[in-house]
């Protein structure tokens, strides 16, 4: 009697590190969609939250005055593009990314040409605000400074448990 042969069996290091290498793509896309998706809503919503927060610098932004905050999200929407018209092309882009992840065979190549251009872009927006807040700064007075230190300060804080 002859045998037949049984399919391969084993552990397959390609489909695992495949695997892995999506699972990160798509943690990062997920990040980048929810930092653009969070900077939406009316305009009421953006002198409460800064677009600073949004780009990693949640306590300066917090410690900024209300004026402060209105001036770099001006600055920020002249330096950085609308970002509506931003969203329209995260938006465009997340479109070619999920027919790049739906193609057999795979297309590597294509989600991280994609996915690079998000970080890419996230990371522009973030060097505009680091350069907008230390142009806001270097604008304050002297008191201005001291009542905007006095601010981070109690915002690094964080709230005091009632004891």
């Amino acid at each position: 009697m002859t045998e037949t042969p049984s399919p391969k069996s084993g552990f397959r290091w390609g489909r695992l590190l495949l695997f892995v290498s999506l699972a990160v793509n798509l943690l990062i896309v997920g990040m980048v969609a929810g930092a653009v998706y969070r900077n939406g809503g009316p305009p009421a919503r953006h002198a409460e939250q800064p677009p600073l927060r949004d780009l990693g610098y949640g306590p300066y932004g917090r410690a900024l005055s209300q004026e402060d905050r209105r001036d770099i999200d001006r600055a920020m929407a002249r330096r950085a593009g609308d970002l509506n018209a931003n969203r329209d092309e995260f938006r465009s882009q997340i479109k070619a990314l999920l027919k790049a992840l739906r193609t057999s065979p795979y297309d590597g190549k294509t989600v991280r040409a994609i996915i690079g251009s998000q970080q890419e872009r996230l990371l522009q927006r973030q060097d505009i605000g680091r350069i907008l807040l230390l142009e806001q700064i270097e604008a304050m007075s002297e008191d201005e400074r001291t009542k905007f230190a006095n601010r981070l300060a109690r915002s690094l804080r964080g709230p005091r448990p009632d004891n």
